[in-house]
């Protein structure tokens, strides 16, 4: 599997009042972590700036669409920083899933996984753009396996 990592710093602000950090801290370090490594979709700009999607010019952006985010353990304070791994599972025709996993020195499993679906949307239009050659070799080079996520409260169960 390839993935995509990034270091994070953790702020005073990202720590709850009981000391750990915050579950609205975890999607916007997964935010972050995904701006520095795909680029950032600046105001007024129509295009991604930095980042592998930088080679997308003024045809196309991502947005996301949905996210899903399992808190598996607390970090507690004095936690300095923490590490973002991302990769691509699965690519449609103008979507992908985003998967990722924030860990915490010293500690091999996760404390956070998420997946996201992201969209390409076509910068003149505001429709999906369907991916073209570059852009699917690219993603393509960060495979690997849907994060496992427990059954959830309430979720509809497939048929048997």
């Amino acid at each position: 599997m390839s993935e995509l990592v990034v270091d994070l710093d953790i702020r005073v602000s990202d720590l709850g009042p009981s000391g750990h950090v915050n579950n609205v801290a975890y999607l916007r370090l997964l935010d972050e972590a995904r701006s520095l490594l795909f680029g950032a979709d600046l105001p007024g700009a129509k295009r991604h700036q930095g980042g592998i999607l930088e080679m997308l010019g003024d045809r196309a952006r991502m947005v996301i669409g949905q996210h899903l985010v399992e808190y598996r353990r607390e970090v507690w304070h004095p936690v300095r920083s923490l590490q973002v791994r991302m990769w691509i599972p699965e690519l449609g025709r103008s979507s992908l899933a985003l998967a990722a996993a924030i860990h915490e020195d010293g500690h091999e499993a996760p404390a956070v996984v998420a997946e996201s679906s992201a969209v390409l949307v076509a910068c003149d239009t505001g429709r999906p753009w369907p991916m073209d050659e570059e852009s699917r070799a690219i993603f393509s080079r960060y495979p690997g396996p849907r994060p496992a996520f427990r059954d959830r409260v309430g979720a509809p169960r497939p048929a048997a």
